[in-house]
C-alpha cells in the first residue's frame, strides 16, 4: 500500500503556507506539478530539470496541437515562438510555480479535438481524456472551465449529420474516453483519499477549511473565526487576503481589478509583436476555429475573473489558443503587399527576429535576463531572487559543509514581508540536513529541541530587507 508523508510529531513549528500538516505533511496543490519535480530530483537530483524537461514538452506539445489546425510549418513556427517567448525566461520554466503542465494538459485536448473530428479513432480519444486527465490534476477549476467548450463541441459533432454511426462513435470515442476518465478518476479519488482521509476531498479543499479566511472564488463569503497558531499566518489570511477581497467588492473596484488582471495576463502572453500581430483578427471573422479559439478563451478568463487571484500560470491550459490566434494572423498578414513588395513576408520574419533580439538585449544592456523578459509582468522585477531568498541559500550551503545536522528556528520581527517566508522543509523532516522551524514558547521550543536532541540548533530573527537577519546565534539546548 503507498503512503503519503506522516504528520510529524513536531508539526506545530513546521506549519507554512500552501502545505497540510494535518492529517498528513503534503502540498495542497494537485500533483501534475509536484509529478514533474520529482521526475527532475529522480534524474538528477535538481527538481529544476523537472521543470525544464516539462516547458520542452509542453512547447512540443503545443506544436503537435498546432499541427491538426494550421499548415506544418506554421505550427512549427508555432513551437519556435513558444519557445522563444515561454521557454527560456519566463518564471514557467525558471521556477517552481508551474504552467508548462497546465498548458500539456490543454494543448493535448484541443490537438485531440481536431483529429477525433477529422479521424474517429481510439487513439484520438484516449488523448483527449489524457488531456483532461491532466488538467484535472494541474489547475483543476481553470482546466474544467477551460475544457467546457470542447467538451460541448465534441458532444455536438456526435449527435451532427457528419459525424460516423453511433456503433463506431461507441466503440472508438465513448467508450474507451470513458474508461480512461474511470481510471483517472479513481486514481485521483485514491490520492485524495491517502492524503485527506476521503476520496472526494480534495487536498486544496481540506488546507483552505483549516487555514482560509477568505475563498479562492469571490462568491463566497469570508470567514472570521478561525484561530492560528502563529502571527505570520494571521497576517497573511487576515490581513493580506482580506485586502485583496476588499479589492474586489463594490462594481467600480471591480471592474479596475479586472481590468488589471487582464492587462498582467496580455503582458505575460502578449509582447509587443503579437499585440500587432492580432490586430488583424477582424479580417479572420469568416474562419469558425478563429471563434471558437477566442469564444474559449474568454470563457477561460471569464472563470478566472471570478477567482481572488489570476496569475498567468491560472490561465495556462489557454496557451496553445494564443498561439494559433497569432499564428493564423501571421498566415493572413504574411500574404500582404505593397507597390508590388511581400511586405507581408518581411512583417512575419520580423517577429521571430524580434523574440530572439529580447535573448541578447539582456546580454547588451547588461541587465539579469529573468528580470528583464519577466519586467512587464512582475510589479518589481528585482524580487525574482530578493534577498532574503539569497540569505536563506547561503545559510543552507553554509551548514551543509557541516558533518552535523541542523534545526533552525526562525522568529520573524513585525516589519518581515509575511510572503518571505523562510520555514519550508523537504518531505522527509526528520532525516534532513536542515530543518527549518517556527519558534514559538520557551516551552514549546524545549520540547521540539528536545526531539531534535542530536542537532545543532540556530536561532533566526528576521526582519524586512535590506537587513534581513538580525539576529543569529546558536542555540546549545534547554536547561
Amino acid at each position: 500500500m503507498y503512503q503519503t508523508n506522516l504528520a510529524n510529531p513536531m508539526w506545530i513549528h513546521f506549519e507554512t503556507f500552501y502545505v497540510l500538516q494535518q492529517p498528513t505533511y503534503m502540498s495542497k496543490y494537485p500533483p501534475g506539478q509536484g509529478l514533474v519535480l520529482a521526475l527532475g530530483q529522480i534524474l538528477t537530483g535538481y527538481p529544476i530539470v523537472g521543470v525544464w524537461l516539462s516547458m520542452a514538452l509542453a512547447c512540443a506539445a503545443t506544436c503537435w496541437m498546432l499541427q491538426a489546425w494550421l499548415p506544418p510549418r506554421w505550427a512549427l513556427l508555432g513551437g519556435l515562438l513558444m519557445i522563444l517567448k515561454l521557454g527560456l525566461f519566463s518564471y514557467w520554466s525558471q521556477s517552481f510555480w508551474g504552467g508548462a503542465v497546465a498548458a500539456i494538459g490543454g494543448a493535448i485536448l484541443l490537438g485531440a479535438l481536431r483529429r477525433i473530428i477529422k479521424q474517429p479513432k481510439m487513439f484520438n480519444a484516449l488523448l483527449f481524456g489524457l488531456g483532461l486527465g491532466i488538467l484535472a490534476n494541474s489547475r483543476p477549476y481553470e482546466g474544467l472551465v477551460f475544457s467546457l467548450l470542447a467538451m460541448v463541441y465534441l458532444l455536438i459533432w456526435m449527435r451532427g449529420k457528419h459525424s460516423p454511426p453511433f456503433n463506431i462513435l461507441l466503440k472508438e470515442i465513448i467508450l474507451p474516453l470513458l474508461g480512461l476518465m474511470l481510471v483517472i478518476g479513481t486514481m485521483m479519488g485514491y490520492y485524495n483519499w491517502l492524503i485527506t482521509g476521503s476520496p472526494l476531498i480534495l487536498p486544496h479543499q481540506l488546507y483552505e477549511n483549516i487555514y482560509g479566511t477568505v475563498s479562492d472564488f469571490l462568491w463566497r463569503k469570508p470567514r472570521t473565526t478561525i484561530q492560528y497558531n502563529h502571527e505570520a499566518f494571521r497576517k497573511q489570511y487576515y490581513e493580506w487576503y482580506f485586502f485583496l477581497y476588499n479589492t474586489h467588492q463594490g462594481l467600480s473596484n471591480y471592474i479596475n481589478t479586472c481590468v488589471l488582471k487582464i492587462q498582467h495576463l496580455s503582458s505575460f502572453f502578449l509582447s509587443l509583436s503579437f499585440g500587432l500581430i492580432l490586430c488583424v483578427l477582424p479580417l479572420l471573422r469568416k474562419n469558425f476555429w478563429v471563434w471558437f479559439a477566442i469564444l474559449n478563451l474568454i470563457i477561460l478568463i471569464a472563470g478566472m475573473l471570478q477567482a481572488l487571484f489570476s496569475l498567468p500560470h491560472y490561465a495556462a491550459p489557454g496557451t496553445c489558443l494564443v498561439y494559433f490566434l497569432v499564428l493564423q494572423s501571421m498566415r493572413r498578414i504574411y500574404f500582404l503587399r505593397w507597390q508590388n513588395r511581400a511586405v507581408g513576408q518581411l512583417m512575419v520574419w520580423a517577429v521571430p527576429i524580434y523574440c530572439v533580439l529580447l535573448i541578447f538585449l539582456p546580454v547588451i544592456l547588461k541587465v539579469d535576463p529573468y528580470m528583464y523578459v519577466n519586467a512587464a509582468y512582475w510589479e518589481a522585477p528585482k524580487a525574482y531572487f530578493p534577498t532574503w531568498m539569497a540569505k536563506r541559500e547561503e545559510i543552507i550551503s553554509k551548514v551543509k559543509q557541516d558533518k552535523d545536522n541542523y534545526l533552525i528556528l526562525i522568529q520573524y520581527l513585525p516589519g518581515e514581508r509575511i510572503h518571505n517566508e523562510w520555514v519550508y522543509n523537504e518531505a522527509d523532516i526528520d532525516n534532513a540536513k536542515v530543518i527549518w522551524a517556527r519558534s514559538m514558547s520557551y516551552e514549546k521550543n524545549c520540547e521540539l529541541m528536545k526531539y531534535f536532541s542530536n542537532r545543532k540548533v540556530i536561532f533566526l530573527e528576521l526582519g524586512d530587507e535590506p537587513d534581513v537577519i538580525k539576529k543569529y546565534y546558536t542555540i546549545k539546548g534547554c536547561e
